[in-house]
């Protein structure tokens, strides 16, 4: 049985948690506009040209849209519960569209005006985030790690409010050594403390091809995984689910469905 002392302790935890949550920037119902990227390069990319790239969160008259609004709003309803605000999204194999989704989702919960969010591409084996976009980077990550360059020389704004991405440049072979680097560290460590309003969603290697994301985990809070239907295998995915074991695994994302469900629009 629980004596006083007890009762009261777990009173005031639960107060503070629940004062955490209440003051949190994440939480918070200020609206975040006209944003000046007075240090952050600015590339306006039309939506013509995002759709034409299968990027389509933006669009909410396209029906296709809906699945990326309802993982955005189980996704930030598990960070701001849980005070978190740094993500990463792998799969168990590449072709499984982890990049797309991670793109698509970022859009979403750009959507949102009490937010921003930062896209990290951290597949440095393959970074690909860039073309989504369609622009080539002239810095990137890799840049930040090797040559020196600042944060500020790598971010970039699509000309889409409260999105900004840092993308990759070039592939890097030796990528473990470089996830596992004292700056890249450092990096993460900035990015989320920086800014408690904005998300951070790393876009990571697949799983099953190298030691990358394992090497990296322990820089977020938590992690979400995109399953490609009908090929990746019940081993694959189980394997994948166990390497991500270190942080909280949000769930799984199931990318390229055949089966094509009924979407209503309202």
């Amino acid at each position: 049985m629980a004596t006083i002392d007890d009762v009261v302790k777990q009173a005031k935890r639960a107060r503070r948690k629940s004062a955490k949550r209440k003051n949190s920037p994440q939480s918070s119902e200020e609206i975040i506009s006209d944003i000046n990227y007075s240090t952050t390069k600015v590339i306006n990319v039309d939506n013509e040209t995002l759709t034409k790239n299968r990027v389509i969160a933006q669009n909410k008259e396209d029906p296709r849209s809906t699945p990326f609004h309802m993982l955005r709003t189980k996704v930030l309803r598990e960070l701001r519960d849980n005070d978190w605000n740094s993500i990463a999204i792998s799969a168990p194999t590449p072709g499984a569209g982890k990049s797309l989704v991670t793109v698509n989702l970022a859009m979403s919960i750009a959507m949102e005006t009490n937010q921003t969010v930062l896209i990290v591409d951290m597949d440095l084996r393959k970074p690909s985030i860039h073309k989504y976009f369609s622009f080539e980077p002239e810095y990137g990550v890799q840049d930040y790690i090797e040559n020196n360059a600042s944060v500020e020389d790598v971010m970039i704004n699509p000309g889409i409010e409260r999105l900004v991405v840092m993308p990759g440049r070039m592939r890097t072979l030796n990528s473990a050594e470089q996830l596992a680097s004292p700056k890249l560290k450092a990096l993460t460590e900035e990015l989320k403390n920086k800014y408690k309003s904005r998300v951070i969603i790393y876009d990571l290697p697949p799983l099953l091809v190298s030691d990358d994301v394992m090497v990296f985990l322990p820089n977020v809070d938590c992690s979400l995984l995109v399953v490609e239907s009908g090929v990746n295998t019940k081993e694959e995915i189980e394997s994948s689910i166990g390497m991500l074991d270190q942080k909280p695994l949000l769930g799984t994302v199931l990318n390229k469905e055949i089966e094509q469900k009924k979407i209503y629009v309202y």
